[in-house]
């Protein structure tokens, strides 16, 4: 399933209302958290996955019990799954280009397409399960 926000720039506040939004639209929280060492999370980058971060995304990730991991600099095959989903993204909702006024506008219709989307194409695991 996708879940999908715009945002004007990353900022700390962004990354903490996405990880807000999407816990929320997914009703719960990951155990682990996949980072693209992004300078709102990681403040120095050590050898291998060892890094130092942000104190405050520190207590963002303790709050939602996640573990972060950083990706390795210049290793773009472990961001592999989520390149994949960003050109899926791309295709499915932003081919044509859209034209919207606001972004309270835009991430509505976002919203409204992952709702489409996930029924549309249920989870391989979960398709013939009910609860």
């Amino acid at each position: 399933m996708l879940f999908v926000r715009a945002y004007p720039r990353e900022s700390q506040e962004m990354v903490f209302d996405a990880h807000d939004r999407a816990f929320a639209f997914f009703k719960g929280a990951c155990r682990r958290g996949i980072y693209d060492n992004m300078k709102t999370a990681v403040e120095t980058i050590f050898v291998g996955k060892e890094r130092a971060y942000n104190r405050r995304f520190v207590q963002m990730c303790g709050h939602y019990l996640v573990d972060p991991v950083a990706c390795t600099p210049a290793s773009g095959w472990e961001k592999g799954q989520v390149e994949n989903q960003v050109g899926v993204v791309r295709e499915r909702f932003f081919t044509p280009r859209l034209r919207v006024t606001s972004y309270d506008e835009l991430n509505g219709w976002l919203l409204d397409q992952c709702l489409a989307y996930a029924k549309a194409h249920p989870h391989p695991e979960f398709k013939d399960r009910t609860v």
